[in-house]
């Protein structure tokens, strides 16, 4: 049977109107408190300026009579007519805001008539006694300094004195009118304040005699109904509970409940509060607009199931343990419309954990048998010789960890030195398609990142995940080394191999599958062209081309090749040309050159980069020539990409080259045309470097 709201106001009618008359009277006492703390700030401020007026008085009185003192003997009178002038003009303002202030309504709430006009009497007599005083006063502030005469002086400072006494007493008497006034209104605010206060008591203890005995039967009546709640509750495994519309809690919920979430959910708290700053994956906003469709009638929940963002979340319990819980949602339906939801939880904790590991097992294996094609894709010793080096590397790395002075310059340099190292390792092994080392040095470069060109400096505590990322680095290594070691097994022996010298061409055939792997990876079509003297070269200089072609190609794919649409738009062909060239010259050195159709490298815009990435200031980049600008890209840390990626914006691969040419004697060149052109040569046998244009 439908109970009509007409009913419920009849039942509930008397209650209705002493509540309704209750908050009548609070409000209306609220609103008179809110008033009459204006009219004691009104009442504070008038008194305080008839107070004032006195010390005005006095101020003027002795103004006068020092200026008088210090004309006869002819002495700076600049402070005494400033004096003059700062009384004279507060003992108006002060006439003039209470003359206002007793001519406004507000004055007049709660106020004895009779007492109002003997207070503007009052002020009245003051102004005729003050009107002479100031009319004397006025020449004296009238013109420039001594353009008055003593005669002027002598008559101000003889109604100073003949009139500051009672202009005084005057002052005083208002201000003595003004308190008493005060009182008496504060007198009849306190009587109408008790006067709607006992009012109030009055309806509430009406209130109160008049339900409670009703209000104690329902008191029995819910009381009883929630005892038979609480046993269904306390025999259910899952946190159960209501939810209304708003998103508050219900009162009732299971007793699982608070032993899954590790809290107490209070009725009437808001869900979407108590899961924000829990939920580890998910947002509030996306599980608000989710149930607000739950409490759509014609939504069916089976239909949502696969859309609740609170499935398998990731929940962080008060006591601070994450758990991984289920959350699912029930309509509770009356008189045909979605009332409240009917929240379950579970503990999957258990169930993810598994999924996680098994996850991990597939993710070790796939890693593995990465690392395994990589390396039956490659020459076993080659690849080996490559690990070899690259432990070394990073253990020497340990080793100036340990061994770093404990000051913010060393950890900086030693932090820069460490990147290009571990940019070094990355493109080697970005050339022998070792793609997990590969992932884990660019992993390495990541944590390096917040740590490069900090203008602050950095601790030795922030060194520690560089540790962390070095050992990282070192367990791929040595995995990609196991297996390595098996596959010799099979393999040919060394002495057999004649390994003393290399082929070169078998580097170069990995510097194309790299030069491939990088365009594709940033969505350029790359054609690799490659020139090369029958030679066989020692492992020593072969690991310098090793070192240095991955960076120049790294750098053509990125920074020198345009994308398609670049490309189309300047009238080349879509696909872009990149040649590698190993040649000997007429006097001996043996030139690698890296050549690209890119952009080129254009000069201005070059300066205008090093001035925006703070590598120099303005004023020194305007008196650099073209070439020396241009010198600029092998400066550890500068690159032209807004945002680093995998293959380019550290501004570590060009640094790289450099160290390479001068560790092994080579000269540098870049010879570059704007939207024409970028070649990079490194001619061995000197270690200089230098730009042709």
């Amino acid at each position: 049977m439908k109970t009509s709201f007409y009913s419920l106001l009849g039942k509930y009618r008397d209650l209705l109107i002493a509540i309704t008359l209750f908050v009548v009277i609070d409000l209306g006492v609220l609103l008179f408190n809110y008033q009459a703390s204006h009219l004691i700030e009104a009442d504070t401020s008038r008194i305080n300026r008839a107070g004032e007026m006195r010390m005005f008085s006095q101020q003027l009185t002795k103004a006068i009579l020092t200026l008088r003192q210090e004309t006869l003997e002819d002495l700076q009178v600049q402070t005494s007519l400033a004096q003059i002038s700062e009384a004279y003009l507060a003992h108006n303002e002060a006439l003039d805001a209470l003359q206002l202030e007793l001519n406004t309504r507000q004055w007049e709430m709660l106020d004895d008539p009779a007492q109002r006009e003997q207070a503007k009497l009052l002020l009245r007599e003051l102004m005729k006694t003050w009107q002479p005083l100031a009319e004397s006063v006025l020449p004296l502030l009238a013109g420039e300094t001594q353009a008055f005469s003593k005669t002027e002086i002598e008559i101000a400072a003889n109604k100073a004195v003949a009139r500051n006494i009672r202009l005084m007493q005057q002052a005083d008497d208002l201000t003595k009118h003004l308190e008493g006034m005060a009182v008496s209104r504060a007198h009849q605010m306190r009587q109408i304040q008790l006067l709607a206060i006992i009012l109030a008591l009055l309806n509430f203890v009406f209130i109160v005699f008049k339900f409670l005995r009703n209000l104690a039967h329902s008191d029995r009546l819910a009381a009883e109904s929630r005892e038979e709640t609480e046993r269904i509750l306390e025999t259910v495994r899952e946190g159960l509970f209501l939810l209304g519309k708003d998103g508050r809690i219900g009162s009732q919920q299971s007793a699982s409940t608070e032993s899954l979430l590790g809290y107490k959910l209070a009725a009437g708290e808001s869900f979407y509060e108590f899961l924000y700053g829990r939920m580890t994956d998910g947002n509030s906003e996306s599980v608000q607009q989710f149930i607000s469709l739950l409490f759509n009638e014609k939504v069916k929940p089976r239909l949502m199931r696969q859309l609740n963002p609170l499935r398998q979340i990731e929940f962080c319990r008060r006591d601070g343990e994450t758990r991984y819980l289920d959350f699912e949602f029930q309509q509770v339906l009356q008189n045909g419309r979605v009332a409240f939801l009917l929240v379950s939880v579970s503990d999957i904790t258990e169930k993810v954990l598994l999924e996680k590991e098994l996850a991990g097992a597939e993710a070790r294996i796939k890693s593995e048998v990465e690392s395994l094609l990589a390396v039956l894709d490659q020459d076993p010793l080659l690849v080996s010789s490559f690990l070899d080096e690259a432990q070394q590397r990073l253990q020497q790395i340990n080793l100036a960890l340990q061994q770093v002075a404990p000051s913010a310059q060393a950890y900086q340099q030693l932090v820069n030195q460490i990147a290009r190292t571990v940019h070094g390792i990355k493109g080697e092994a970005g050339a022998l398609g070792l793609l997990p080392v590969e992932k884990a040095a660019h992993a390495f470069e990541n944590t390096l990142a917040p740590l490069r060109g900090g203008g602050r400096g950095i601790s030795g505590d922030q060194l520690i995940p560089v540790a962390v990322a070095m050992n990282e680095m070192l367990e791929e290594i040595s995995k990609v080394s196991r297996i390595v070691v098996k596959l010799k097994q099979f393999s040919l022996p060394v002495e057999a191999r004649r390994r003393e010298e290399v082929e070169l061409g078998e580097v170069l055939k990995q510097i194309e599958r790299l030069t491939l792997r990088v365009a594709e990876d940033l969505n350029k079509k790359v054609r690799f062209e490659v020139k090369m003297p029958e030679i066989e070269l020692p492992r020593s200089l072969l690991g310098a081309l090793r070192e240095a072609l991955p960076q120049l190609i790294r750098n053509a794919v990125a920074h020198g090749i345009e994308s398609k649409e670049e490309r189309m738009h300047a009238g080349k062909p879509e696909e872009g040309t990149i040649r590698c060239s190993l040649d000997l010259n007429p006097h001996g050195q043996l030139i690698l050159a890296v050549e690209d159709d890119g952009r080129g490298l254009d000069p201005h815009v070059l300066r205008q980069q090093v001035i925006a990435k703070g590598i120099l200031p303005a004023e020194q980049v305007a008196t650099m020539s073209d070439e020396e600008v241009a010198g600029l890209i092998f400066t550890p840390g500068f690159s032209s990409l807004a945002e680093a990626g995998t293959h380019a914006g550290r501004g570590d691969g060009l640094a790289v080259v450099k160290e390479v040419a001068e560790r092994f004697g080579a000269r540098l060149q870049i010879s570059s045309r704007p939207q024409s052109y970028t070649r990079f040569s490194l001619l061995f046998g000197d270690n200089r470097w230098l730009f042709a244009s």
